[in-house]
Formats: C-alpha cells, structure tokens, sequence
C-alpha cells in the first residue's frame, strides 16, 4: 500500500544478517518470525538507523556502539529505508553505511519525523521491561522523558512564560529589579539638589582652571611672538596658537628627523655592500652555469629518453610511479603474482568440485533404480496377497494350487499370509528410509552444481590469462634494469639542482652590482639637500654618508629646540580647550538634572498603574493553566492509558495512573501511581503490579502517548512486545493491534521469536477487507528458500460468503 509511511528496508552485513537483505513494509501489517539469533532484532535496528540515523537502546549502553554494527569480519554495513514524501528527509533512496565510528548519508525521515519515531513509535525489546524507570529517569535539572511528553501534550509554554514573566509583579521591590527605572526613580529625585549643588561647585573650580591655563598660554609664546596682547578673546588666542603650530619651523623639524633616519638606514646598506663579493666571481658564476646548463642538455637528450620510456613501460604494466620505482614495480609485481595464484586455485577448485559432481551423480542414477525396482516389487505382491486374503477361508486350502497349507508343517495360510503382509509393510518402511537417503543426494548434487556454476563463472578467459602472465614477465624484465634507472634519475636530480644554485648566485651578484650605482644616486641626492660637497666613489661611500649624518644631526638638534617651545603652547592650549569643554559640560549637566527630575516622578506612577494591570493578568493565566492540566490528565492521558491498560489486562484490579500535579508549578514532577477498581489510590506500578501486568502497564503506556497526539509518523513497531504475557494478554493484544491497524490507520511491525505466536498474529491480523494486506518475513532457514521467506497476504473474498 502506497498509503503506509515505511515502505522498503534494504539492510547488507548488518549485525547478525550477512549478505544484503531486501525487505518490503509496504502494508498495513508486518510480522517478523524468527529463532533466536537469527536477526528479528538486528532487522528493527537496522529500520531505525536508517530512518533515524541512531540506535537508542544501544546509545545508552555506549557512546561507540557503531563499531559493532557491521557483520563479523565484515569493514562496513549499508542500510536503506524507502519511506513516504510527506516525511522523507533529502535524496530519496540514499544509502546509510557504518564503518566503524563513522556514519555516512543521511537518514531517510526529516527531523521532526525521526524524533516523533524514536520516542513514540519505536519500542525495543531492551527498553520494555525498564520502560517506565526509561520515562521516569532524569539527568541534573533536566526534563524526565515523561514530562517532556507531557509538557509537548499541554502547549503550555507560552502560558507558563506569561506566568513567569508575570510573577514578579505581585511584589513591589521584585518589581523594581525588573522595571528599569523604577527604583532608581525616587533616588534620583531625591539626589537632583545634592547634584546640582555638587555640579554648582565644580563649575567655579573650572572657571579658576581657565584663568591659569589662558596665562601659562600667554607666557609660553610671547618670546616668539611679542606682538600678541592680553586682550585677546579665548577664541582669538586658540587660533593664534594653531596657526603658529603649522607654521614652516615644525614641518622642517620633521623633515629633518625623517631625513636624519633615512640616512642612518642607507649606512646600513653601504655597510652591507662593502662585504658583497666583486665582480670577478660575477664571471666566474656566469662560466660555472653556462657549464652545469650543458651537461644538463646532455643528460636530457641521453638518459632522460631512457628513464621516459622505462616509466611508460612500467605504468603500462601497472605500476603506480607516484612512490619510488623500485617499490611501484615490487608491488605491481606482487599484485601480478596473486592474480596469478588466484587464477590457478579456482581452476583446481572447479575440478574438483566437478569430479566430486560426476561421482555423486553416479550415485543418485544407482538409488534412483533400487528405488524404483523396490517399489514395483512391493507393491505387486502386496497387491497380490491382499486380494488372495479376501478369499481364503478356515480351511487352508489354497485357492491357487487346492493343496492344503497344513501338509508344509507349518501355521494356518491365512496366519501365514498376514505375517507374510506384515513384513513387506517393514520392507515399506526400508523404500521410506532409500527415499530419504535419495532426496539427501540430490540437494547435494545440486549444491555442488550451484558450486561449480560460480566456480566456472570466476575463471579467467585464456585471453585474460595469457594478458595476466605477459604482464608479470614484463614487471620481472623492468626489474632488472631499475638500478640503472634510479642511477640515471638522481644524476638528473643533481644537475637540475646545480643549475638552480647557480642561477640564483648570479642573481644575487648582479643585484648587487645594481645595488652600488642606487647607493651612489642616493648619497648624490641627499648632499644636495643638506648642501654638502661629498666624494662619490664606491671606496668612499663610507666616508661621505658619516660627512652627511654629521650634517643632518646638527640641523635635526636646532629645528629641536624650537619645536619644544611651540609644543609646550600646544599642551597650554590644549589643556584651556579642555578646562572650556569642561565648563559647557557642566553647565548643560546641571540644566539636564532639573528635567530629570520629572522623569522619575512620571515613572514612579506609570510602574504603579502597570503593576495592578500585571496582578490580574498573572491570575487570570494561574486560573487557565490549572483548567487545562486538570482536564488533559484526567479526561486525556489516564483515559486513555486506562482504556489501553484495561483491554490487554481485563483482569487486574489495580489500573495503573498518572499522579495530577500541581498546576501552580512552571514545570511537572510526575508521579506514576495505581488505582482499585473501587476508585482507592494505591502505590506506584512497580510495587502492586506482577511482572507480566508490570510490562503490559509499560506497553499500555507507550501506547497511550503515541495516541494521545496527532502522529507525525503513523505507525508503530514491536520487537516481541509480548514477553511475560499469558494467553489471555496475547490475545488483547492481538485484538488492539487490529483494532490500530484497521480502525486507527497504523501501519503496524511486530517481531517475535515464537512459531506458534507467530501463526497467531498472522491468522488474526490476516487481511480483513478489500486493498487490505499482510507481510510476514521469517528469518532463519526460510531466508534461504526461493521466496527469502517473504510472502504477501491478500483479501480474497470467501467462496462460501459469496455464494
């Protein structure tokens, strides 16, 4: 059926299922029967981290479970699910493979698809019977399980943030905290006077600051400049000073200092070239490379062809030349060998298996002919005494020969034809026995005849193996001239790497000589600057770069000190410009605290009026929320459990309940508890529960809170979900199952390891209606017959109803 959301499992070396199994899921019902050990529980798995891409029960054993999911012996295992578009996450049909701790591909159901399976739709055979301790566990501050469920049945979030948002309104200094200028507002208002004094005071400490910092001004440049007067507005003398500031004297200073450092460096590279070699070794360089460029044209037009065409042969014949030659061709030729090897031990094994064929078919012609004569002799005289029985009488006379049987000295004829009968049915019971042993030869010949088929199918054609041979011969040949090759390879080596070192030391020897005449246009450049007259030759570099840093010291050393004289203006000036900063700030500070004031008076009355309206809010929410946790516990999630619980369990008088908790609380503490039948609450489900009514109170409950919600993924899998269940429970449980299938719109998997539960469930979910189906997969030796143990249950109308 197209309609089911789990359509096709593909699982290859998975746990216990070696080899590649295909599955089909595509029905409403799907029963799984196997033996123990024979892979019920690694199918379920195996649906699950394909769907899901995690295995939960094996998550909580180890966080390395994935290395032991691969068939033993086997790298890595491949599993697949086909599942329905309306929760299928990516490329449909994408494979998921293990190998080792690695996970590769993606699930087959979306996010939200997978989760929803994994807490509601999934219940493995390890989590049933810990089932509610599972629900009830919890990690620090986390969440249980069965809070969660809870929590995601209610929508209570945004009630329970409204409550949380709300509950500080009901206390004033709580309130405060959380309304940012609530509290702060009458202590402002009250400290606005002591401000505005303190604020009153700073201000004539400014104004005294001013005056100093506008005399220090005046009296750092009037040397300079004695044509300033004290008359000057503060605005006058700040602009007098700037202007003074740009002035040539400090932009000179500066160039000087830029020069003194410019020259300094250019000793350094004078220095350097002075130890630089000449130009002898210029040309002595020059002759050395064009010498090295030669023999390396004569290795390239020599051994070079040689080594090319060694390689071509090598990579030809398989050898991968990305590792050293002598090793590619050692492992090429390796490989060569085992192809060889393998080639022959298929050929003897195909012979063998074909002698033992032959033999065996000899054999089973000969039991096919006693058999065959056994039986027509048998039956002839069997067929014969049994008719001459019906018309003998007391008398012993034979009716063939009127002789009279009591002359031979022995029992009557009729007594001696019965025990005659009973031997030959003994001799039946021997043509039983060769049937056996005939129908035993005959799987094994056609065993072998499978054997011999795949051996057959694996021999090399004699073109295939002639190419194989040829191509270890020829790794032998090349073999024997590696050493000449490697010789000629590492002499290449050393003239390619000569040459380069050559080249590079000319490079470097005529920079140097383009180093001398840059060196010479500099020092010529910086003399005309400071109007010295300095010798140019490369032996006096030295001599008139210290001429030239004299010079500039000097020059840097005057323009100094008139620069401090005008820096000391500028930190004058700077600290006034300050000092009036200063002053406006306070004055617009102290007419700010005024209008603040009334700010806070404002806002002390708004939080008043704002608190009342978050008192009423707050209750109404409490109100609300306790409504809805009353009525979903009671008329939703214990209604529901209850119904599940009471149907596979009609007999037991203790009904197993969530305790209701307190509505008041932002989060739940839920309490499992059990109820009489007479209404009296009792203890929790692990202390008045039987052990098979404790794992049914558990599958009730998983059941419960997969239908207490809309489903994201309708269905629901089992893996022998029936453990510790007596007859009557089993037949519940059958009953809720079709009930869920058929009514409930399910798609139903269930795994279980007994044959005789097994026909059950597959005579009682057997299709009921038209377009209704059943999938029954058996594990184990029906996996090898010619249906892989997989059939397909279909409606067909009954004849009898029909007519």
């Amino acid at each position: 059926m197209s309609e089911v959301p789990i359509r096709r499992l593909m699982v290859s070396d998975f746990r216990r299922i070696e080899g590649t199994r295909d599955l089909p899921f595509d029905a409403p019902v799907v029963l799984i029967h196997g033996p123990n050990g024979t892979g019920k529980t690694s199918v379920l798995s195996a649906l699950e981290l394909a769907l899901t891409g995690h295995i939960r029960s094996m998550e909580r054993q180890s966080d390395r479970y994935r290395a032991h999911l691969p068939f033993f012996g086997q790298p890595y295992a491949t599993v697949r699910a086909d599942v329905a578009e309306d929760v299928r996450a990516g490329t449909p049909g994408a494979p998921l493979t293990v190998n080792g701790t690695r996970l590769e591909g993606p699930p087959a159901f979306n996010d939200a698809a997978a989760k929803f399976y994994a807490e509601r739709c999934y219940l493995d055979q390890t989590s049933l019977g810990r089932l509610l301790d599972l629900y009830q566990a919890r990690e620090g501050n986390e969440q249980t399980a069965l809070e969660k469920f809870v929590n995601e049945l209610l929508g209570l979030e945004k009630l329970d943030a409204l409550r949380d948002g709300l509950s500080d309104a009901n206390d004033l200094r709580l309130l405060k905290k959380l309304a940012v200028g609530v509290d702060e507002a009458g202590r402002e208002a009250k400290a606005t006077a002591t401000q505005l004094k303190e604020q009153s005071a700073l201000r004539a400490e400014i104004r005294t600051e001013v005056v100093n910092a506008r005399a220090a001004t005046f009296d750092a440049i009037a040397g300079f400049h004695p044509e300033m007067t004290d008359g000057m507005t503060d605005r006058d003398l700040l602009g007098f000073v700037q202007s003074a500031l740009n002035d040539d004297t400090i932009r000179a200073q500066s160039a000087a200092a830029t020069l003194h450092q410019e020259l300094i460096a250019l000793g350094g590279r004078i220095s350097a070239l002075v130890e630089r070699p000449t130009t002898q070794r210029i040309q002595e360089t020059r002759t050395a490379l064009a010498a090295a460029t030669a023999d390396k044209d004569t290795w390239d037009a020599t051994d070079e062809a040689t080594v090319r065409a060694w390689e071509a042969a090598a990579q030809a014949a398989g050898a991968n030349l990305h590792s050293e030659p002598r090793i590619a061709v050692a492992h090429a030729t390796s490989l060569a060998l085992q192809d060889l090897d393998h080639a022959s031990n298929i050929r003897a094994q195909a012979e063998s298996v074909s002698k033992q064929l032959e033999a065996h078919r000899a054999d089973l012609d000969v039991l096919q002919d006693r058999l065959a004569d056994a039986h027509e002799h048998s039956s002839a005289l069997v067929e014969s005494l049994a008719a001459l029985r019906t018309v003998i009488d007391n008398t012993n006379r034979c009716p063939v020969c009127d002789r009279d049987f009591t002359e031979t000295g022995h029992h009557s004829l009729p007594v001696h034809i019965d025990t005659k009968l009973a031997e030959l049915t003994t001799h039946g019971q021997q043509l039983v026995d060769l049937r056996n042993e005939r129908n035993q030869l005959a799987a094994l010949v056609t065993r072998e005849e499978v054997e011999y088929t795949q051996l057959t199918a694996q021999l090399l054609p004699a073109d295939q193996q002639q190419t194989l041979a040829q191509r270890h011969a020829t790794l032998v040949e090349l073999t024997t001239h590696i050493g000449g090759i490697e010789a000629a390879k590492a002499n290449g080596a050393d003239l390619t790497r000569r040459v380069r070192d050559l080249q590079q030391s000319l490079d470097n020897l005529e920079a140097a000589s383009s180093e001398e005449r840059h060196i010479s246009n500099e020092l010529a450049k910086y003399a005309a600057l400071l109007q010295v007259n300095a010798p140019l030759a490369f032996d006096s570099f030295q001599t008139a770069s210290t001429e030239l840093l004299k010079q500039a010291e000097a020059q840097v050393a005057r323009l100094t000190d008139n620069a401090n004289q005008y820096r000391k203006a500028s930190n004058e000036t700077a600290r006034l410009t300050a000092a009036l900063e200063r002053e406006s700030a306070v004055v617009q500070s102290i007419a700010d605290i005024a209008e603040h004031k009334k700010q806070w008076d404002d806002r002390v009355a708004e939080a008043k009026r704002r608190q009342e309206v978050a008192k009423e809010v707050h209750a109404a929410a409490t109100q609300a929320r306790t409504t809805i946790v009353h009525r979903v516990f009671t008329e939703s999630l214990n209604e529901v459990w209850k119904t599940v619980f009471t149907r596979l369990a009609p007999d037991e008088e203790f009904i197993p309940s969530f305790g209701i908790p307190s509505a008041t609380k932002k989060t739940f503490d839920i309490k499992l508890e059990t109820t009489h039948r007479n209404g009296e609450t009792s203890g929790p489900p692990q202390m008045m529960l039987s052990a098979g009514n404790l794992n049914t109170a558990a599958l009730s409950l998983f059941l419960a809170l997969h239908l207490a919600v809309e489903p994201i993924v309708p269905c629901l899998v089992f893996d022998d979900p029936v453990q510790a269940m007596d007859e009557v429970h089993v037949a519940q449980f059958a009953g809720l199952v079709r009930l869920l299938s058929k009514q409930n719109g399910r798609q139903v998997i269930i795994a279980v390891h007994e044959r005789e539960l097994f026909d059950y469930l597959a005579l009682e979910l057997s299709p009921a209606y038209e377009n209704d189906e059943l999938i029954t997969i058996e594990l184990g030796e029906r996996a090898t017959e010619e249906d892989q143990g997989i059939t397909r249950h279909r409606w067909m109308p009954d004849p009898a109803i029909a007519n």
